[in-house]
């Protein structure tokens, strides 16, 4: 049940393409009731992860960082409060920002590794969650595909899963946003959060998946 939504916006501006489709998600999600909450990295001076003593630190078996200058803590709780994720990030050198970056290194090696211990109890605060995935590139509009696939990748290793779970878990949706398709991209965000919800809340049924069927169809 998706009761709230964290949209993590992941670039440094207060205007622009990229930010203008957090409003979008804000504002999406304001209209279908739900609570929500924009988490903007940019200004929380986050620190990068320390690597500590070989590699790893307290976050490999007490599952949480060694350090204790910043918001890292109050923003793993917001994680756990979370039951959906809306992340968008900016395409920088055809990957994610360097503030999300920094903010997934830290939260994987605090959640991925609660599954690596058969003896702990405890779950990833991710696990079982989805996300909605925006790549927002300027220039040419190059580098979303890439980006993408990062923003994937480390969710599924944070979610302690692969690939999307039932339209309940993963990656619901992919949307690279570009200037020239910001407007329907826009609609599709929208439509995205929509049919996220409805699905995990048992509103919308998601026919079963046939390929024999589905391939006679061609």
């Amino acid at each position: 049940m998706i009761k709230k939504i964290l949209i993590v916006n992941a670039t440094p501006k207060t205007d622009g393409l990229c930010y203008s489709f957090v409003e979008t998600a804000s504002q999406a999600t304001a209209n279908l009731g739900l609570d929500y909450e924009v988490l903007r990295l940019a200004g929380l001076g986050l620190k990068k992860c320390l690597m500590c003593r070989d590699g790893w630190g307290i976050c490999i078996k007490e599952h949480r960082c060694i350090q204790d200058q910043d918001e890292f803590a109050v923003l793993q709780q917001k994680v756990k409060a979370a039951d959906a994720f809306i992340y968008i990030s900016p395409v920088y050198w055809g990957e994610i920002s360097e503030e999300l970056k920094i903010f997934w290194d830290r939260l994987r090696r605090c959640e991925t590794t609660k599954q690596w211990n058969e003896k702990d109890e405890v779950e990833s605060f991710h696990k079982n969650k989805p996300s909605i995935i925006v790549a927002s590139a300027g220039g040419g509009g190059g580098g979303c595909l890439s980006t993408l696939s990062d923003m994937e990748r480390i969710i599924d290793q944070l979610g302690q899963h692969v690939g999307l779970q039932n339209g309940t878990a993963g990656t619901f949706d992919y949307i690279a946003v570009t200037r020239w398709n910001q407007d329907y991209k826009r609609e599709t965000l929208k439509a995205a959060i929509a049919a996220m919800v409805a699905i995990n809340n048992g509103e919308k049924e998601v026919a079963p998946m046939n390929h024999l069927a589905d391939l006679e169809k061609f």
